[in-house]
């Protein structure tokens, strides 16, 4: 019985877990909002990366709420 168990156990780790289908809206998400973050706030302008990285969370967190 303990054999049948891990051998069960086995298979499943090397089996894995199958993506999530909601992975590539979540990442379309994410890099639509990197870059709306860049547009608004560019990278070179040394008075805002504070601010841009604040929006860079604040999407994040909009991106995994929907």
């Amino acid at each position: 019985m303990k054999k049948a168990i891990y051998t069960l156990a086995a298979a499943a780790a090397l089996v894995g877990r199958p993506a999530p289908a909601v992975a590539e809206p979540f990442w379309k998400c994410m890099i639509e909002a990197v870059q709306e973050c860049d547009k608004q706030f560019p990278p070179n302008d040394y008075y805002t990366i504070s601010i841009r990285g604040w929006c860079y969370m604040i999407t994040t967190g909009i991106c995994t709420a929907s």
